[in-house]
């Protein structure tokens, strides 16, 4: 079951997000600080999650999730070279590492659509790291293809 999380509740995230950190820490630490102690992480979820335009979802128990994404919607004015536009980020997913392969990202993507199309959202942007080819699957099997490449080096 995918549940929308209020935002009173994000603290039940930070094990997850810890997960996730972690992670990209592990691989790219040039570009992400050590995971901060607990308390600050579940500070960083409520103060995100309270903004009126992030939404988070979570699968499982929602107490105890077994997975959660989170996006964002995004809205910009049309300028002399684009049009405007109206989408969700999605920042961030994750499921737990003792529930993967069980379809409950697919599960929290497709939840995510069914929000955003309630809302008249046409579009979806998500970013994930070159590295993470477990994203990259997860993304293109929810027909989200790459469409922009940033290159990062040195000076």
């Amino acid at each position: 079951m995918i549940t929308t999380l209020p935002p009173d509740r994000a603290a039940v995230l930070e094990p997850l997000l810890r997960q996730v950190h972690d992670l990209h820490h592990a691989h790219q630490p040039q570009h992400y600080l050590p995971t901060p102690a607990p308390s600050v992480l579940r500070g960083f979820l409520s103060d995100w999650l309270a903004q009126p335009q992030v939404t988070a979802l979570v699968a499982g128990n929602i107490a105890a999730p077994t997975g959660y994404l989170i996006y964002e919607e995004e809205r910009r004015a049309a300028s002399v070279l684009k049009p405007a536009l109206h989408r969700a980020v999605l920042h961030h997913i994750c499921v737990d590492a003792a529930h993967r392969r069980q379809g409950i990202a697919a599960a929290l993507i497709a939840q995510m659509r069914m929000q955003c199309r309630a809302a008249g959202i046409v579009r979806i942007r998500v970013t994930y790291a070159a590295f993470n080819t477990a994203s990259a699957r997860t993304m293109a099997r929810a027909g989200l293809d790459p469409v922009t490449i940033i290159a990062d080096g040195a000076v």
